[in-house]
């Protein structure tokens, strides 16, 4: 099974319609949504995709019922703050990872074969025990200069990283 994660779109509707042409041609069978998606606008860009969608909150997703309820529409699942999924006989576990203690003690805990967490915008692909820990990076792109997400193959429990562009971080926009 094929598993597309992303996270920190910051309403970069062009990075999501990006991310899922990517997943289409792979042929993911489900996405995982790392939190701030932002608006629930961006449920649209999911319209016709055709696979399901998990998605957990950020920390600047502002309007939780409205993007709960246009992702629903569109097929989409919001998990609340943490979800645990299981996929393909895998226990994994879903959050932002806006507190870093919470993410390490999630990870140590060995309770999930996978944690998938996003917020800091760094891509990054670790193993504690017998957890992986997957961070796809940030869809916006602004903040470390790289758009990128992930796809888990839960067959070995190996992760493609996939760089969707580069991008003039928001410190080097300001500078201009």
């Amino acid at each position: 099974m094929l598993i597309g994660i992303m996270s920190d779109a910051h309403d970069s509707i062009q990075g999501v319609k990006d991310a899922l042409r990517v997943f289409s041609k792979k042929k993911v069978d489900l996405v995982l949504f790392a939190g701030d998606m932002i608006g629930s606008g961006n449920c649209y860009t999911f319209e016709g995709f055709g696979i399901p969608v998990k998605l957990v909150y950020g920390n600047n997703d502002g309007d939780r019922v409205g993007l709960a309820r246009e992702f629903a529409r569109m097929g989409g699942e919001y998990l609340g703050d943490f979800g645990e999924i299981e996929a393909d006989g895998l226990k994994i576990a879903l959050l932002h990872g806006t507190e870093e203690p919470l993410v390490k003690a999630v990870v140590a805990s060995q309770l999930y074969d996978v944690v998938v967490r996003g917020h800091n915008h760094r891509a990054e692909v670790t193993r504690q025990g017998k957890t992986l820990l997957v961070n796809p990076g940030e869809i916006w792109g602004h903040f470390t200069g790289l758009s990128s997400i992930a796809i888990l193959d839960t067959a070995g429990l190996q992760v493609e990283m996939i760089e969707l562009g580069r991008f003039k971080t928001f410190r080097e926009i300001i500078k201009e």
